[in-house]
């Protein structure tokens, strides 16, 4: 008995340290497994937060995504109500502009009818215008007619009176220059002319006033002033000189290339005379008319000495 406990005592000390070291390791192993699964554990919490937090975030985002889907079907349905309203809307101005278009086709046929009726009329109160406007023409221009000729008449009375008044002075010019050169050979009155044969003034082909010639244009200038002093200044007057030559030409080899020159050469040196015995020179004038206005046709002596000639003209100006 008591070797059998030894022996057993024996075995039960060699046993347990093997199963010691088994249980260790068991205990490790468990350890290491529960290390090992609280780790997992961990690293997959980690990732469920990780996880979840994505969720949230995407939920987040869901939610503020249905959020603005719905605030924009709110929108939607709005512009949908306010579509709707512009249709009906649209439909009723189709409706009124439809309305309208007839009335105004309405309006323009009758406005065409008008426009036609008020044509005619105005074509013919346009006939009647040129009508009444042609015989207002006509009498404004038998209007003005009648005042030019009023004016005419007006001015022809006015030279009238002055010619009347002109052939007074000229009368009186006439007799108190007749009585100067009274009975004296070579001078002439012929209708409203004093005719000086020019060889009272001048000698043959000269335009140099002689002593005789002189003194008949003094005593001219005399009776110039004194009647010129009378004559009322409205009367507008003028004594013409005329300076006249016969037929014959002149060679050409002289002083002077022509009867024209000649005459009016001895019209104007009678003219300078004048105005150096006082006459004013506004009252004068001189004129040459060489062989052109003959007194007669005739080739004698006689009828070239009476186409060489000064003549005296007081007349209008």
């Amino acid at each position: 008995m008591a070797y059998f406990r030894r022996n057993r005592n024996s075995d039960d000390l060699n046993i347990w340290p093997g199963f010691v070291d088994a249980l260790s390791t068991v205990v490790l192993v468990f350890t290491f497994v529960i290390v090992g699964f609280l780790a997992s554990q961990i690293y997959l919490s980690k990732i469920i937060l990780d996880k979840k937090s994505s969720v949230d975030n995407l939920q987040y985002k869901l939610s503020e995504v249905c959020s603005l889907f719905d605030s924009e079907k709110n929108k939607n349905k709005e512009l949908n109500d306010i579509n709707n309203d512009l249709k009906k809307q649209i439909i009723e101005l189709n409706n009124v502009i439809a309305k309208l278009n007839s009335m105004f086709n309405e309006e323009t046929k009758m406005a065409n009818k008008e426009k036609s009726s008020l044509k005619d009329k105005i074509d013919k109160l346009n006939a009647q215008l040129k009508e009444v406007l042609a015989a207002l023409a006509d009498e404004h221009r038998a209007s003005e007619e009648n005042l030019k000729a009023l004016a005419a008449i007006k001015d022809e009375n006015i030279k009238l009176s002055e010619l009347a008044k002109l052939n007074a002075y000229r009368s009186e010019f006439f007799e108190k220059l007749e009585s100067i050169v009274k009975d004296k050979k070579g001078i002439k009155i012929v209708g409203d002319r004093f005719i000086f044969q020019s060889e009272l003034f001048f000698d043959t082909g000269s335009d140099v006033l002689s002593e005789e010639g002189q003194d008949q244009v003094s005593a001219l200038a005399k009776v110039i002033i004194d009647i010129g002093e009378k004559i009322p200044s409205n009367i507008r007057w003028i004594l013409r000189v005329d300076g006249h030559t016969d037929s014959r030409k002149i060679s050409g080899n002289g002083r002077f290339a022509s009867n024209w020159e000649l005459s009016a050469a001895r019209a104007i040196s009678v003219v300078k005379h004048l105005i150096e015995n006082g006459v004013n020179p506004k009252h004068l004038v001189a004129a040459g008319f060489g062989e052109f206005q003959p007194i007669t046709t005739g080739n004698t002596e006689e009828d070239l000495a009476r186409n060489r000639r000064i003549e005296f003209k007081l007349d209008e100006r």
